[in-house]
């Protein structure tokens, strides 16, 4: 176990990130849930009744997402909830992705929204239901778990990339998880806390507080926050549409989140989107908004700022937030706003999971540790010795 502080972070603690070839199986035999409670959930304030501490009391938060990935994800991914299931903790949320991007959207027969795209993803004997399947597995945890979307869940679905070409609408899949995850304001889990949701419009996005610090959470997935561009990506329009009316509400509650905090009092906040906004191998524009936001939100709060996203399938910390800050030319000189950590989770072919030490009396408030599963670990083949170039004589 690997423990890292967010004073630590500018020395990146990274995996190897490695690729996992998809196919197209059945998902793995389990009992899902026949249905759902419909409807949106209600506003209230604080934990689960008598799950909150005191304010000096330190607590751990689990973190983890990207799982479980096609057949071979689907296989480690109960060695996971084993291992955090026998750690004490607060709560988890998991950042996105319950299967990889390629593996259809498949849902049972439920009430369609106004659909772009006609469903050919529709769950039967041989493929179930994949949203509650992962709900059955969320309720699997000990602990609550707050269960937020991923582009792989939503946002790709209508992607001709997807296998078979059993596309379905993202619109329709987004609309299809907000009523099966978030019926109450309670979270997922064995035991629960309670939330305040942001609307019924957008009940993905989350608040609640533990101790010193607030946790926000957000609908922010990769894929460029589902801005659309052309047919590769699923219908242009509807997509542009969708990512202008979620992104000025993940603005506004990114927002009251902080005011949250402050009025609070709160040392820290912790913010949980899907998306790594920094991925140098993927298009990033349309999260510009939200950097922004968060920079100017940071450099007004005077506690310390974590980040968790998913996307990227392997464990980092970084500070990768900047200012506005130009040289007397008027030409970029920004400034690393310290105060502000990004922590990326495991995920795909590492399934593994990471913890934070929350505690008020280290003025850090944050100490975050990797948990590599022992069961999930692959066999490592050293490479082969080269033998050593013999030296010259001398002449």
């Amino acid at each position: 176990m690997t423990r890292c502080t967010p004073a630590e972070g500018d020395s990146t603690v990274r995996s190897k990130k490695t690729a996992l070839l998809t196919t197209a199986v059945a998902l793995a035999a389990s009992a899902v849930l026949a249905g759902s409670t419909t409807g949106f959930a209600s506003t209230a304030p604080g934990d689960h009744e008598g799950d909150q501490p005191g304010r000096q009391d330190a607590y751990e938060v689990g973190l983890f997402g990207d799982m479980p990935y096609a057949k071979f994800g689907r296989a480690q991914y109960p060695n996971v909830i084993d291992d955090m299931n026998g750690t004490k903790l607060a709560f988890s949320v998991f950042d996105g992705d319950t299967k990889n991007g390629k593996e259809p959207c498949y849902a049972d027969p439920h009430t369609p929204t106004d659909k772009t795209t006609d469903d050919k993803a529709v769950a039967d004997a041989t493929y179930q239901d994949i949203y509650k399947y992962a709900l059955n597995l969320f309720g699997l945890f000990h602990d609550p778990v707050v269960y937020l979307p991923g582009d792989n869940d939503w946002t790709d679905c209508d992607r001709p990339r997807i296998e078979d070409g059993k596309v379905s609408d993202s619109n329709d899949r987004l609309a299809y998880e907000r009523a099966l995850y978030y019926p109450t304001d309670r979270s997922l889990g064995q035991r629960t806390i309670a939330q305040i949701r942001q609307s019924a419009a957008y009940p993905e996005n989350v608040r609640w507080s533990r101790g010193p610090v607030t946790y926000i959470g957000l609908n922010i997935p990769g894929s460029d926050n589902n801005f659309t561009v052309g047919t590769a990506e699923g219908p242009e329009a509807q997509g542009q549409a969708e990512y202008k009316a979620r992104n000025a509400a993940n603005l506004e509650w990114l927002r009251a989140g902080f005011d949250a905090a402050k009025a609070a009092h709160s040392k820290g906040v912790m913010i949980v989107i899907q998306a790594d906004m920094w991925d140098p191998t993927a298009t990033v524009t349309h999260f510009a908004d939200t950097k922004a936001e968060l920079a100017r939100q940071s450099i007004a709060f005077d506690g310390k700022v974590i980040l968790v996203n998913g996307d990227s399938h392997s464990f980092e910390m970084d500070k990768p937030l900047t200012d506005a800050t130009t040289t007397p030319a008027g030409f970029p000189d920004p400034k690393v706003i310290e105060n502000f950590t990004r922590v990326t989770t495991f995920g795909e072919v590492q399934n593994h999971w990471v913890s934070a030490t929350v505690d008020p009396k280290d003025p850090n408030v944050f100490t975050f540790h990797q948990h590599l599963v022992t069961a999930n670990l692959p066999t490592y083949i050293p490479p082969t010795p080269i033998p050593p170039t013999p030296i010259p004589p001398t002449p």
